[in-house]
């Protein structure tokens, strides 16, 4: 089954507070769903993450997806007091059709420091991670230009709107085990913060490239004989022109002081 994980990626820095020792904002500093509903379930089907229909959302998770969603951030930079035997959640929510996914993700911040009485601050901490860098052929990404047309939209994109992807930087899943990466107008920071999410490690970029650019490419993170996708290494340097290497480097941290395993009442 094809699915996709939509990674409208700003920096890590705008999700989580400022400074070291503060803890989340308050709840009116953000925005707010129309409508929440929270409660406990006893599905056994976890989402890794909420469903859309225009201003509806549907979404029926676990504590750490459900942090790790509204931050931006992914399970190895989340850290803290978890209550025990939590259970999946079914959350409801109604908000703008128009809201974009990071006001989304600021209502959730929300819906978690309200509901779930969840207190939480940023820390940085050194971690193993990869730098992004040019190969030694350089750049093959297209960039924007003036007045120039942009390329097709890749094959697994067949149906789907340029308005709705320009800008952003998505993943989808076209089999078990290979995943397609496509940026539409969208900066190296975005590309390094989506291969951090599939990486599951912090990635620095350190192309010095500051424009916008299209690029597509699919790759498979694991060998196996059941599909011919490149391995990300080889899909970086032969598509992109860009290469990862090891390393160590500070990585924001989202810690969590105290978070309720029942939701308060709807």
């Amino acid at each position: 089954m094809r699915w996709w994980v939509c990674l409208l990626l700003a920096g890590i820095s705008r999700n989580l507070l400022s400074g070291g020792t503060a803890g989340v904002q308050a709840p009116a500093a953000r925005p707010r769903f129309e409508v929440v509903s929270v409660k406990p379930t006893d599905s056994t089907i976890l989402q890794t993450k909420p469903t859309r229909s225009g201003g509806r959302i549907t979404w029926t998770t676990d504590l750490w997806y459900l942090i790790g969603y509204a931050y931006d951030l992914p399970p190895s930079q989340i850290s803290g007091v978890f209550p025990k035997n939590a259970p999946l959640y079914r959350i409801d929510a109604v908000t703008d059709p128009t809201a974009a996914d990071a006001e989304v993700r600021q209502m959730l911040q929300t819906t978690l420091a309200e509901r779930f009485g969840m207190i939480a601050h940023q820390s940085v901490r050194e971690m193993d991670g990869y730098g992004l860098y040019l190969s030694k052929d350089g750049s093959k990404l297209q960039e924007i230009t003036a007045g120039a047309s942009p390329p097709p939209l890749p094959e697994w994109y067949r149906d789907a709107s340029e308005a709705n992807l320009h800008g952003q930087v998505t993943a989808i899943v076209l089999e078990a085990g290979v995943t397609a990466i496509t940026g539409r107008a969208a900066s190296m920071l975005q590309l390094s913060e989506a291969l951090q999410r599939v990486l599951q490690r912090p990635v620095w970029d350190h192309t010095s490239l500051k424009g916008n650019y299209y690029f597509s490419f699919r790759f498979a993170l694991l060998a196996s004989s059941e599909s011919d996708a490149p391995a990300l290494s080889t899909a970086l340097r032969e598509g992109l022109g860009l290469r990862l290497q090891k390393e160590k480097g500070p990585a924001a941290m989202l810690i969590v002081d105290h978070i309720e395993k029942v939701p308060t009442p709807n």
